[in-house]
């Protein structure tokens, strides 16, 4: 099985970074129900537009979660753009870090919380299994 450490690692700074009050910013609805279902407990806020998204996030510090594909992609750099005319470095490494590690496997955020317990259930019969 590959190495999964990363994907998790990056999971659980996405939680802590929420707890502390950063704000998450995805796409959908989907990707707000995939997240909490993980434990990410802070404000998560749901892109419906460059301005008015911006407007919302102007005074917070932000984490970037749209998705690994290229309408995710451009949605982060124009969103990145406008938030950095406020003074503001939005962090996009989270997302980085847990899509690079499983790309294969996934390239959106709903589908975060279904890997995540895919895999933290096969690691849990390992275990199990004494391997």
């Amino acid at each position: 099985m590959e190495d999964y450490k990363p994907f998790f690692d990056a999971v659980e700074e996405l939680k802590e970074r929420s707890k502390e009050g950063w704000v998450v910013v995805v796409e959908g609805k989907k990707d707000v129900k995939s997240l909490r279902a993980i434990g990410v407990s802070g404000e998560i806020v749901v892109f419906t537009g460059i301005a008015s998204t911006v407007e919302i996030l102007k005074d917070s510090d932000v984490i970037i979660l749209t998705d690994f594909d290229s309408k995710g992609m451009e949605i982060e750099r124009r969103l990145v753009e406008a938030l950095r005319s406020y003074g503001k470095v939005p962090d996009v490494e989270i997302k980085r870090k847990i899509f690079i590690s499983v790309r294969k496997e996934i390239s959106k955020v709903e589908e975060i919380f279904a890997f995540y317990e895919k895999v933290s259930t096969q690691l849990s019969t390992r275990v199990q299994m004494g391997e």
